[in-house]
């Protein structure tokens, strides 16, 4: 998937469309679009087959077919940050069509973390609007999932080179880890490792990636428990002939030292506070935008909480 409104060295919020129809046309043509193409990232994920024919099923107008096969695709995991966003809004939609007001704002909601500028599809009907508009108004104190990721414009061959991946201290609690990738396009050697979810953490490319003439593509997901990618953001290194020394990626602002990547699992405390320090909603039982029968609340402690129900993305 190609970076999404990326800024090199500068976080970017996600907008979750291609780049010919950001602002202009809007998430819905995107999606459109994608659809008629077929999306890469479903494929090999092993929520692909289960969501392909939830878009059959959407597109020949059987909705109550689409319902569970969205929810399969997203309980199966592996979708891109578009893929898993169209499966919150249509199982919102579907639900709005079918009168079930709870599950239609929470699946708006889980949507609206994703791109609080989701269009809302026509097989919503009359109350599909006022949900989703609901929902947007419950998930505006937190906005949507930021990531950034700045890495050197070249780096030297044979060496490896440092890149910072930040996220949002918001939206921290919601992802399972990050992972990073790097692929040199023309030898086809790649290296990929992963982390715990912080709101700066540096990873250290390996050299095996730097070749002489390498254009080597970096790429980091936030990943929920189902490795469903919640967000995506890439850059390009290249690796002139002969290069002995890494030139360091532009940034206007003085950049915080970074923290030491944690494996996996290592620690589970999060930067930012404690469970209900944070303005997210933080779930019971698992992560809110892929749990199945999570309880995902909004507000900053017990006390002041508004339950949504469940983010389950089946039938009720």
């Amino acid at each position: 998937m190609k970076s999404l409104n990326t800024w090199r060295g500068r976080s970017a919020r996600l907008r979750l469309r291609t780049p010919s129809a950001r602002h202009a046309l809007g998430a819905a043509w995107a999606l459109s679009i994608a659809l008629a193409c077929g999306s890469a990232g479903a494929q090999d994920a092993p929520g692909g087959p289960a969501l392909r024919q939830a878009r059959a099923a959407w597109e020949r107008g059987a909705l109550e077919t689409a319902e569970p096969l969205y929810k399969e695709a997203i309980e199966k995991g592996g979708l891109a940050p578009d893929e898993l966003l169209e499966g919150y809004v249509r199982l919102g939609a579907i639900r709005a069509s079918f009168g079930k007001r709870d599950g239609a704002i929470a699946a708006f909601r889980a949507a609206s973390i994703l791109d609080a500028d989701f269009a809302v599809p026509s097989e919503a009907g009359g109350k599909g609007a006022a949900y989703a508009s609901q929902a947007k108004r419950d998930t505006a104190k937190i906005g949507s999932i930021e990531l950034s990721l700045t890495a050197p414009k070249e780096a030297a061959s044979g060496k490896p080179f440092t890149v910072t991946v930040k996220l949002d201290k918001k939206h921290i609690p919601m992802v399972k880890r990050l992972k990073v990738r790097a692929k040199d396009g023309t030898s086809g050697k790649a290296w990929e490792e992963e982390g715990d979810a912080a709101d700066s953490t540096d990873f250290e490319v390996s050299a095996d990636v730097t070749l002489p003439g390498a254009s080597v593509l970096v790429r980091v997901d936030a990943l929920d428990a189902r490795e469903n990618r919640l967000a995506t953001m890439e850059e390009r290194v290249r690796v002139p002939e002969g290069k002995k020394a890494v030139v360091a990626a532009d940034d206007d602002d003085e950049k915080p030292a970074a923290k030491k990547k944690k494996k996996p699992g290592e620690d589970d405390t999060r930067k930012g506070g404690s469970f209900w320090s944070t303005p997210w909603p933080y779930v019971i039982g698992g992560v809110a935008l892929a749990g199945a029968g999570a309880a995902v609340y909004f507000g900053t402690r017990p006390s002041d909480a508004v339950s949504v129900g469940p983010v389950n993305v089946g039938t009720r």
